[in-house]
């Protein structure tokens, strides 16, 4: 008597034209591969009963016996097991073809004693994440008492189901008898029926139909995510699985054994350990139960060991014992994993096959290429880690993929083949001598299913801002230059001012007031080329660059000729190409853009890297010498223009006007009252502290002296915190206090971010209550700056720049305290037009929110609109919506902060961004990230954490913190100012990789004289 498995493969097709059974399991592993490995030790001959697709099987399996339901359309899988002629048998094993399980489940059932032997899952509810309640009730359910099978069927309850139905029986001797004797009556019979329907037929025949629990342990293919949870266990079961799988990495050899083994045959345990790797180094490696699961990852939360004798058997006994005590339970199923150390590393990291936070469609590797460590990167101590995003359809031949992660592309697409899935979180290794190594595979526990986005959307945004990029490198009027760089840090930075992914409201406010034409204007006025009307920034996908070629073009002198702007450009632009960490510093280390007495250090470069003659060097040095002094006369007007606006803003904040028109003036008047004058006070202030540094790194000033001198300087920000120190002495009102600094807002152009004056007791009241304990602040006496400053003008007069010692610190403080009282004076006429707008918006159920999605060329069009208030409502609630749904999108998309070549919307590695340090002080204090955290804390004496240098961060400065750190901004910014200042050490421009890094630490060290950042803790 023989034992038959019977495979019923008649049902319809799995997807397309393909059969169900030679769909890909694992890789190059069919599905019908598996199951032959999974039950023919215990089975002696193989039955296929076939409908569909019959032929793809016989070619490929010929050894296969056959049978046809030709009826396969319309019958279900008991009738197709009946088309077998189980004669001669005393045992079969029946499965669906297009299911996977284990070995182990073929041996349980078939050394049960029952008549009947069921796979059932008792995990079924749970099995994987989002299974809808329509597939609960549709699947073939099962009722147990214990491991009897009381009922079966499609048709239970799934309320009172006790597990699901696998869809694999062993039938022994009695059933068989059964089978074949009504054979007949029983194709009849169950021509509808579901093979669970048939076993439970033989159940009320009164047979013992006993159930073998897989408890999740199976997958079937109609859910890819079931395949994946198949495949993925803890780290030693997963790195086995896809060892004998992967062909375009390496999985090491491994030794694992559960907790309980450990206990109860260690000694065996270790010689097996040094009989599989000999005379090697080794990795003890964690791999509990509760590790690298859908819901909870516990990444890093356990201790794996590196670099360890084998040989050592006591020191290999203490590593396991170390690596089991740290696990968080005492779970006897908890595995350890051995596998041997790797050497000659070049480079090791992590890769998340789609975005951590959102899942959206990128490789995220963070690799480190410097250390040779394995670990670098998971445990965090990686000093040079790097960031390489890559979109997911990006070829695997991008150039703009290093060469020494060529291979892991290829690698993890095959991966994600194998499993079916593709939200993973990789660790690997690429080694001198073997290549590519996976050392672990994990799924993501992040639940992605908040976003309700697609890749195809984020893929055609993406391909739309490339074709957006080719056509910008076309040549433009009056702009110089054959190719056309973007960024997010050059010039008027909006990374710094409106981040890198801001709402309609906020890009188009900025738009509005600086980058379509106020910045070109100043530029043409201050000497320089005039490129009007060329616009500062382009949106790629949603995100605000800066025309690098177009900010080139304006930075050099009118008085030089066509010829040799051109060449200028060009050399500027491959020089930011060819170092494209100082994308945040241009106007110090790639451009020119003022005189200064270090002058000579880019005449060395210009020779001597870009070809131009001495003479050509000096008609650049003569014609930005005549801008900067300029520069030295011309405050005295732009800051009465500031006056003015600041008159104008009394008269129109008093006037009676219909909303929108108020909103219409208070801007007109914000960009040729405020921004233009600002503008040029803050190109003067460039000025100014460029021809101060140059004097420090020429010897004319001393470091000490040009900080004795910043530290003179009255700008708002000593205002504000004098003022507070009068407020809390009852020297100053409370209501003056607000209303004197209630307009400022944390971010300037941003609707959502609340004025001062809206929230006073978060952003003011805090500065008043500190000050009470304070004595007030007192000013640098400036005596060294005094001793010096003749010193400081001989050495510019020396240059060509002649002029008085009091013009000259004239134009220096009413240039630094200029800008800032600019910038202060012209966003009181913002902030009141942003209050006004939401005011207006209220009775037509536009909120806030909904506002900040709407741009302000829609809003101030409908000054001259005649729709009612419900009409006017939808119309503006119809666009927030659009709006805010594409921002959700924006929102998931990466790009770099340069764009240099059409790949980059493909693959880009975030650059090694070197952070602006201010001042020479060193602080080490407990961090906080400002842009996560949510109510009232106690700043004193903690580092602050904000992704952008914005003024609006004022009060920042009068709750006592201890250092700053930024994302975003230049070495000129505001904040920069504002630190100097006040002595305070500060990092800004750390860039997104360091700047998550340093957000998730504890305790920090900011060392400014030292320009460094260290995590304590």
């Amino acid at each position: 008597m023989q034992s038959a498995v019977i495979f019923l493969g008649a049902g319809k097709p799995f997807q397309g034209d393909e059969h169900a059974a030679l769909r890909s399991a694992s890789g190059h592993t069919r599905v019908i591969d598996w199951l032959l490995h999974a039950t023919t030790s215990r089975m002696s001959d193989v039955h296929f009963v076939g409908g569909y697709k019959i032929d793809s099987i016989k070619r490929r399996y010929p050894d296969f016996n056959y049978y046809i339901n030709a009826d396969w359309q319309v019958t279900q899988s008991a009738y197709s097991f009946l088309q077998v002629d189980l004669t001669d048998k005393n045992r079969s094993l029946a499965s669906y073809s297009d299911i996977l399980f284990r070995r182990s489940l073929v041996d349980a059932m078939a050394e049960s004693q029952a008549d009947v032997s069921v796979a059932v899952d008792s995990h079924w509810r749970t099995r994987y994440a989002g299974r809808t309640r329509s597939d609960l009730q549709r699947c073939e359910k099962v009722c147990l008492y214990g491991d009897s099978v009381t009922r079966l069927g499609p048709d239970i309850p799934s309320s009172l189901a006790s597990a699901e139905f696998v869809g694999c029986v062993h039938f022994g001797p009695r059933a068989i008898q059964y089978l074949q004797e009504f054979r007949t009556d029983l194709q009849q019979r169950f021509q509808k029926g579901h093979l669970s329907d048939l076993v439970e037929a033989l159940r009320c025949q009164g047979m013992n139909v006993q159930a073998v629990d897989v408890q999740g342990d199976w997958a079937e293919l109609n859910e890819p995510q079931d395949l994946a949870h198949f495949v993925l266990g803890t780290k030693a079961q997963t790195l086995r699985r896809l060892r004998r799988m992967v062909r375009l990495s390496r999985i090491e050899d491994q030794v694992s054994f559960t907790v309980a083994q450990w206990r109860e045959i260690p000694d065996s345990l270790i010689g097996t350990i040094q009989q599989s790797f000999p005379d090697q180094r080794l990795v003890i490696r964690s791999s509990a139960l509760s590790e690298d699961g859908f819901v909870n990852s516990n990444a890093g939360a356990y201790i794996s060991l590196l670099n360890i004798d084998g040989d050592n058997a006591n020191h290999l006994r203490e590593s396991i014992e170390h690596v089991i005590n740290s696990y968080s339970d005492t779970n006897p199923e908890n595995q350890v994993l051995v596998q041997p150390m790797l050497e000659k590393v070049l480079a090791s990291g992590v890769v998340f096959t789609r975005s951590l936070s959102s899942g959206a469609p990128y490789y995220i590797v963070n690799y480190d290429d410097i250390s040779g460590s394995t670990e670098s990167i998971t445990s965090g101590t990686s000093q040079d880690h790097k960031t390489l995003m890559i979109r997911r359809n990006a070829s695997i031949q991008s150039a703009n993929i290093p060469d020494r992660l060529q291979g892991l592309l290829p690698a993890l697409r095959e991966i994600e083949s194998l499993l079916g899935y593709d939200s993973l979180d990789v660790e690997f290794a690429i080694t001198a001598n073997g290549g590519l190594h996976i050392l672990q595979v994990r799924p993501i526990a992040v639940d992605h299913s908040k976003w309700d986005g697609s890749d195809e959307d984020i893929m055609a945004r993406l391909d739309s801002a490339r074709d957006l990029f080719k056509k910008l490198q076309q040549p433009a009027p009056f702009i110089a230059g054959q190719r056309a760089l973007f960024g997010i840090m050059p010039d008027w930075n909006p990374a710094e001012i409106i981040g890198t992914k801001p709402t309609p409201l906020s890009v188009s406010l900025y738009r509005h007031l600086i980058m379509d034409e106020t910045w070109a204007t100043q530029r043409a006025e201050y000497g320089y080329r005039d490129v009007r009307p060329q616009p500062l920034l382009t949106s790629f996908a949603g995100h605000p660059y800066v025309d690098i070629r177009a900010s080139f073009n304006s930075f050099v002198p009118k008085s030089i000729d066509e010829a040799l702007a051109g060449r200028l450009v060009e050399f500027y632009l491959a020089w930011l190409e060819r170092n494209p960490h100082l994308h945040d510093k241009v106007e110090f280390d790639v451009v020119p853009t003022c005189f200064a007495l270090d002058f000579e250090r880019w005449h060395e470069r210009l020779t001597q890297e870009g070809g131009f003659s001495s003479q050509e060097v000096e008609q650049l040095r003569a014609a930005l010498r005549e801008i900067s002094a300029n520069a030295i006369k011309r405050n005295s007007n732009d800051l009465a223009v500031i006056e003015e606006l600041e008159r104008r803003f009394e008269q129109l904040a008093a006037t009676p006007m219909a909303p929108l028109e108020k909103v219409w003036t208070l801007l007109l008047d914000c960009r040729r009252y405020g921004a233009l004058p600002f503008a040029h006070l803050a190109r003067s202030a460039f000025v100014a502290v460029t021809l101060l540094r140059s004097a420090v790194s020429t010897g004319a000033l001393t470091e000490a002296e040009m900080e004795d001198f910043l530290g003179s300087i009255r700008t708002v920000s000593h205002m504000l915190t004098h003022d507070a120190h009068d407020c809390a002495r009852n020297e100053m009102s409370w209501d003056v206090f607000v209303h004197k600094y209630g307009h400022l807002r944390p971010g300037t152009y941003d609707i959502n971010s609340l004025s001062y004056r809206a929230d006073p007791d978060r952003y003011l009241k805090p500065i008043v209550e500190s000050a009470k304990a304070l004595p007030a602040p007192l000013m640098a006496n400036g005596a060294l700056w005094h001793q010096a400053r003749e010193r400081f003008t001989g050495a510019l007069a020396e240059q060509g720049i002649v002029c008085e010692v009091d013009e000259l610190e004239l134009f220096l403080r009413q240039a630094i305290e200029g800008r800032e009282y600019g910038k202060f004076a012209f966003t009181r006429n913002l902030s009141l037009a942003l209050d006004i707008l939401v005011e207006w918006a209220e009775p037509l159920g536009v909120s806030r929110e909904d506002l900040a999605y709407i741009d302000i060329q829609t809003l101030l069009a409908l000054r001259t609109e005649t729709l009612d208030i419900e009409e006017t409502g939808k119309k503006l609630l119809l666009k927030a919506q659009q709006g805010k749904s594409t921002h959700e999108q924006i929102q998931v998309i990466e790009l770099p902060p340069l764009l240099c070549t059409e790949e980059d919307f493909n693959v880009f590695l975030y650059p090694a961004t070197q952070p602006n340090f201010v001042g020479t002080g060193r602080v080490r204090g407990a961090c906080v990230d400002l842009s996560q955290s949510k109510g009232e804390q106690n700043l004193a004496g903690k580092i602050a954490l904000i992704p952008q240098a914005d003024p609006g961060y004022d009060w920042l400065f009068g709750r006592q913190i201890a250092g700053l750190i930024t994302m975003y901004g230049g070495a000129n910014s505001h904040m920069a100012i504002r630190a100097a200042e006040f002595g305070l050490p500060a990092a800004l421009g750390v860039g997104e990789t360091e700047y998550r890094a340093l957000a998730s630490a504890h305790t920090l060290e900011l060392d400014a004289s030292n320009r460094m950042i260290r995590v304590i803790r």
